[in-house]
């Protein structure tokens, strides 16, 4: 451990989870980390294990307030215990990896929920709790056990040595809050303190450096209108610099070069560059412990919108950093400064946004060229982000509900908005089936893989739109089933394995290398292992062959695999183990929500709790629909009716990648 100051402790994860103790206070609220937090957790290590293995990993920071009990000192732990409780869970799936076994029992523990604590003990022994409260705990560990040979294969890494990287270079900083600060001040301070500068805002500002200052006004509009992605970005600008740059339909962008139209719109005085009021600056650490003795206090900060408290009605499947470098990756491409050995460099991670960047500006050796760069980057970030809007799924909460949306900005009388499916003319639910059928293709790959990095899907999409001048619903339908296929074939069910880069921009048609004749089914018989793209494109084919059959069937964060006759059968009945029990035929995706329910119950048990009550079967995935109702046909599921479903489910499977257009 090295100390910086009395307050600042700084330690490896190892440290972290082996010295000292560390309580979690019941005022906190409960672990909720999900999937898509933790899977980003473990891309962000193993990244930095791969590419940095030599450099120190700052994972953040836990906030503590010193007690003693008893003589006991212990850490309170105020901020940071979502990820302290993770690493937690993290360690005890590598200590029964044979890799942490320094790892004798958990130091972290809850407040007044003793169920929480006991999952974190049980795991120490790979026993899990079935206790309701600890649902997250144990969900977690059973993600990372999927994940974590998949992730580490990906990136060349052996589970050795990503535990070696993880608890010697991952580093945390344990902040101590002085004795005598109120801690109920302290939070309201925490909860209403300006946010950090961004990583895109300092990106934002590299990138206008390049620029004269009279460009920067131009710059400075597009960047802004571009990084709030929770709306249309027509809707970003003012009524008349919306007909100026795209038309008095508000469809299509006019200028393709900056220098055109810096040159014909105004911009006043209200897009400045540097906020008048400095109290709007950031506050240290140490600035916010002195206010808290002061009893200083904070007004909340205000972000000019006219609908406080309303929330957005359409949700984006991706954050601004991360569009930044979809976007770069797509223009570079096939640019006039298009460098192989940078190109392999633009990964679709933002923890790398800024060095990515600085990356392309060095490869371009003259000040001219840098200039010229950011001014195409610019446009081709606008470019992209009104296509982004139009081709890509959105989230859209309306009158109480939410669904997954395809659909464009048009404008109407008044200078009024309304927006209408991407391919075809109205706004109401009865789409076309090929627009409909996009939507889907889109949601099947994003509740894959739900977390904000490496959204290769999104790239292949933005890609293929950003080069066809024109193309219809048709066409984009087929390189996304195509896309789906070579998913399928190159990375998840062939022989002979392509990287997700090379699927992409191999071939604009996006086809595959594998064929049918190459498929290896065992990869798909391996239990819980089976990736959920697995599980989603049986899904969309099956709901492709009789869509009215499933009209309410929606894509949703199904993420844990789980087997239908179950692992540990109650008493009386078989143990299917080598029987079928892990065959593809007898695993099914579910929710997080369903998980503790579901359990060990046998498959009869599981039709009458899940598979009668229509409200129920319409959250379901399709899969395990048919398994039911196979259960519910016959009155069985045993080996004889898995080994007939998973003939017939790969059989489904084999016919739609035939069907490759």
């Amino acid at each position: 451990m090295a100390t910086i100051n009395n307050n600042i402790a700084q330690l490896t994860v190892r440290e972290f989870l082996s010295e000292g103790k560390y309580v979690i206070p019941i005022y906190q609220r409960n672990y909720d980390w999900g999937e898509r937090e933790a899977l980003q957790l473990l891309e962000d290590i193993s990244d930095y294990a791969k590419n940095n293995n030599r450099q120190n990993y700052y994972i953040g920071s836990a906030v503590v307030f010193v007690r003693t009990d008893n003589g006991e000192t212990y850490f309170e732990t105020i901020d940071g215990q979502q990820r302290l409780t993770t690493l937690t869970i993290l360690a005890s799936l590598l200590k029964h990896l044979n890799v942490a076994s320094w790892f004798e029992k958990p130091n972290l523990s809850y407040d007044h929920r003793k169920e929480a604590d006991d999952a974190l003990v049980m795991l120490q022994r790979n026993q899990y709790s079935v206790h309701q409260a600890a649902q997250n705990i144990i969900d977690v560990y059973g993600l990372f056990s999927k994940n974590l040979h998949h992730v580490l294969r990906t990136k060349g890494l052996s589970v050795a040595d990503f535990a070696d990287y993880l608890f010697s270079k991952v580093i945390i900083l344990r902040i101590s809050v002085p004795q005598d600060t109120q801690l109920n001040h302290y939070f309201e301070i925490m909860n209403t303190r300006g946010e950090q500068l961004e990583k895109h805002e300092v990106l934002k500002a590299v990138l206008m450096n390049k620029l004269s200052p009279n460009e920067h006004k131009l710059f400075h509009l597009i960047w802004e209108a571009c990084s709030d992605m929770s709306s249309y970005v027509q809707m970003n600008f003012s009524v008349g610099q919306r007909a100026l740059i795209f038309g008095d339909k508000w469809t299509n962008l006019k200028f393709k070069d900056f220098d055109s139209l810096c040159n014909e719109i105004e911009i006043d005085n209200n897009s400045s560059l540097i906020e008048d009021n400095e109290d709007c600056a950031p506050h240290t650490l140490n600035n916010l412990f002195e206010d808290a003795k002061n009893n200083i206090r904070y007004e909340l900060p205000r972000d000019g919108s006219l609908d406080e408290g309303k929330q957005d009605r359409f949700g984006s499947i991706i954050n601004f950093p991360n569009f930044l470098l979809q976007v770069l990756k797509v223009c570079y491409h096939d640019s006039n400064f298009y460098r192989e050995d940078v190109d392999a460099g633009i990964r679709l991670d933002d923890k790398v946004l800024i060095p990515t960047f600085q990356n392309v500006l060095k490869s371009i050796t003259d000040e001219m060229g840098r200039r010229r760069f950011v001014k195409f980057f610019i446009m081709e970030l606008l470019l992209l982000r009104v296509q982004y809007d139009r081709y890509v799924i959105k989230r859209e909460y309306l009158n109480g509900s939410e669904s997954w949306r395809l659909k464009s900005i048009r404008k109407y009388d008044n200078n009024k908005a309304n927006y209408v499916n991407t391919f075809s003319a109205g706004s109401s639910e009865d789409e076309n089936d090929l627009g409909k059928e996009i939507r889907m293709l889109e949601a099947m790959f994003h509740v894959s893989a739900p977390t904000q990095i490496y959204k290769h899907w999104l790239n292949a999409l933005l890609y293929y739109v950003h080069k066809q001048e024109d193309f219809d619903s048709s066409c984009l339908r087929d390189r996304l089933y195509n896309l789906a296929c070579s998913y399928m074939l190159d990375i998840y069910i062939g022989k002979e394995k392509s990287d997700f880069e090379d699927v992409i921009y191999r071939s604009n048609n996006f086809l595959p290398h594998n064929n049918t004749n190459n498929i290896d089914w065992t990869q798909i018989d391996c239990g819980c292992n089976v990736h959920n793209f697995v599980f989603n494109f049986y899904d969309f084919i099956t709901w492709k062959e009789n869509a009215p059959k499933y009209p309410k069937f929606e894509f949703s964060y199904r993420t844990s695999v789980e087997h239908f006759y179950p692992q540990n059968p109650m008493p009386g009945y078989d143990n299917l183990k080598d029987r079928g029990l892990d065959c593809f035929g007898n695993l099914c995706l579910i929710s997080r929500g369903m998980n503790s329910k579901f359990s060990n119950n046998m498959p009869k048990a599981k039709l009458d709790n899940f598979g009668l009550i229509e409200e129920v079967r319409n959250g379901l995935s399709l899969k395990l629909l048919e398994m039911m109702d196979i259960v519910k046909s016959k009155g069985d599921w045993s080996e004889t009716e898995i080994k007939e479903f998973d003939k017939l489910a790969k059989n489904r499977i084999l016919e739609a990648l035939k069907q490759i257009g």
